[in-house]
């Protein structure tokens, strides 16, 4: 069977609950052709990247599919483009905040996913799975590893994608803008699924 890593976050800034680790911890350790191996990261710069690249050089996957959260937003979306850019709004948890600051110095300007993640939300879309796409995610430590592992895997067999999950109910007061988990949970499962089934088709 092929093998994916898939990332979450722990809770930051005023934050007490990460909704992207929330999710990925209560994945099934099998979906479609994936073995699915779950890590938790931290929100600091470099040291989350550095994780990322030490459990893959372990594990080997096929796949690494990282996940943040993302406020703004009461639907899943898969991300297409990592920048070479730290630019933080918020410090980080060990109150780092860089500015105007490269992710890898002299490395290109920005990757694309290597998931392909304009088929898989098209796929997504038809089947009424609440998903949409997105595209840079920002400078904060979501882009860090994104940009990190692009950069790692540039060329390689390994596919790399972001997904931003939404926030949690219980973390606004206006429920319209938030997930309920379980069904947070069900449409990344639903993800997993369906890119397994696609890269299945192209090989």
């Amino acid at each position: 069977m092929k093998k994916i890593l898939v990332t979450g976050f722990d809770p930051f800034a005023h934050y007490h609950i990460n909704p992207s680790w929330e999710a990925v911890r209560r994945l099934p350790d099998k979906i479609g052709d994936f073995l699915v191996s779950k890590l938790l990261l931290p929100n600091i710069y470099d040291l989350a990247g550095r994780m990322v690249l030490e459990q893959a050089e372990m594990l080997q996957p096929d796949v690494i599919l990282l996940t943040g959260m993302d406020s703004g937003s009461s639907k899943l979306h898969i991300d297409t483009v990592a920048v070479n850019l730290r630019d933080a709004l918020l410090e980080d948890n060990l109150g780092h905040k860089p500015w105007n600051e490269p992710v890898v110095p002299g490395g290109p300007a920005a990757y694309f996913a290597t998931i392909p993640a304009h088929d898989l939300v098209r796929r997504l879309q038809a089947e009424n799975v609440h998903v949409h796409l997105g595209y840079t995610v920002g400078g904060y430590v979501c882009n860090d590893v994104f940009y990190l592992a692009a950069h790692r895997f540039a060329g390689t067999n390994v596919k790399v994608g972001f997904a931003h999950v939404p926030i949690l109910p219980q973390m606004v007061l206006d429920d319209s803008l938030a997930m309920p988990l379980e069904k947070t949970i069900e449409d990344l499962e639903r993800i997993i699924s369906c890119l397994s089934a696609l890269l299945a088709e192209r090989s």
